[in-house]
């Protein structure tokens, strides 16, 4: 069995075009290092409030 956990960043809108609020590199990194698998990116950019949606798994510990 696998368990999923979510992170979003924040999209920034700005004159030049958009950029994310955080490294999702730095992110993926980071969760790697505690055992999570990196799934997919879920870009949210037409949503009020823009985001990157990361998706991680990993197996369930017994």
């Amino acid at each position: 069995m696998r368990e999923y956990t979510f992170v979003s960043i924040a999209v920034k809108r700005r004159r030049e075009g958009a950029a994310l609020e955080k490294d999702h590199r730095e992110v993926i990194r980071e969760r790697a290092a505690a055992g999570w698998e990196f799934v997919q990116a879920i870009p949210l950019d037409t949503h009020t409030e823009p985001r990157l949606d990361l998706v991680f798994s990993r197996k369930v510990k017994k």
